[in-house]
């Protein structure tokens, strides 16, 4: 049976060999640690990411927890505000970890996430954060908010993800996130939005070229709605808690990065 313990020992031991290499290589870079800075950058990752891991929905409930019940493994804390702000600062390091640890083999998968920031009553309330938009969700469903973007494996990795206001069109997100010279499109499903790229989707009614979709194709490209939900379900991706477009990237990424680590680690 894996303890607790086991699993902040093993998080950390990858983190921190994955912060060395990357600032020797230039990849990523982290602000320079103060010689009165309570807790490593390496530290505070691994508390977040099992934190995520282990299913916490507040991380300023379990970063407590970890201070009051794990001082054998971190000593020396910072504050929970000062927590907080170190989690904003470490979007592009959650971002980098994330897609360096997601294997790429097989078929590919790419979908839409809505991720609305309120409820729709709620909607005319000012807003300090002006990067949300209104967007076209489900079937003659609208929110404002965001949409996550992604390319899945079938192996279950997150290998690319975007987070843009909801009413940016899918094929042009598809576009930015896509090389046409290097990606291989026949190996990459979508759904009817993603028509006329190249990507392999069902046939819409009527097609003059209809394509060989089977059953086995349809449930293939299920397999990310089913990471979207993983991502809702257990990782806790609700956005109404959140004041700034700043705060929400690190979120999602962080969230993501915790993905990829599961299945990096435990599959």
């Amino acid at each position: 049976k894996i303890s607790v313990t086991d699993i902040f020992t093993t998080v950390y031991v990858l983190i921190d060999d994955y912060l060395k290499e990357g600032t020797r290589e230039s990849r990523i870079s982290l602000p320079k640690e103060k010689s009165n800075q309570k807790a490593s950058y390496s530290e505070i990752l691994t508390i977040s990411l099992v934190g995520e891991i282990l299913q916490q929905k507040n991380q300023g409930a379990w970063f407590l927890i970890v201070k009051s019940e794990y001082k054998n493994l971190f000593p020396v804390l910072p504050s929970v505000s000062r927590f907080y702000r170190i989690q904003r600062n470490l979007e592009r390091i959650y971002a980098d970890l994330a897609l360096l640890i997601a294997e790429h083999d097989g078929i590919y998968l790419i979908d839409s996430k809505p991720l609305p920031i309120c409820k729709n009553v709620r909607i005319k309330r000012k807003r300090s954060m002006t990067e949300a938009t209104w967007g076209h969700g489900t079937v003659h469903k609208f929110f404002y908010g965001f949409k996550l973007h992604a390319i899945s494996n079938q192996l279950g990795y997150i290998c690319r993800f975007a987070i843009v206001p909801a009413n940016e069109h899918d094929i042009t997100v598809a576009r930015a996130m896509l090389n046409q010279k290097y990606d291989n499109f026949k190996k990459l499903i979508g759904d009817k939005a993603y028509q006329g790229l190249g990507i392999y989707t069902a046939n819409k009614t009527g097609s003059l070229e209809p394509k060989n979709w089977s059953s086995l194709l349809s449930r293939a490209r299920k397999s990310i709605e089913t990471i979207f939900s993983a991502l809702v379900r257990s990782k806790n991706l609700n956005l109404q808690q959140y004041n700034s477009f700043w705060s929400i990237r690190a979120s999602i990424c962080r969230k993501i990065a915790a993905h990829n680590l599961i299945i990096f680690l435990f599959n």
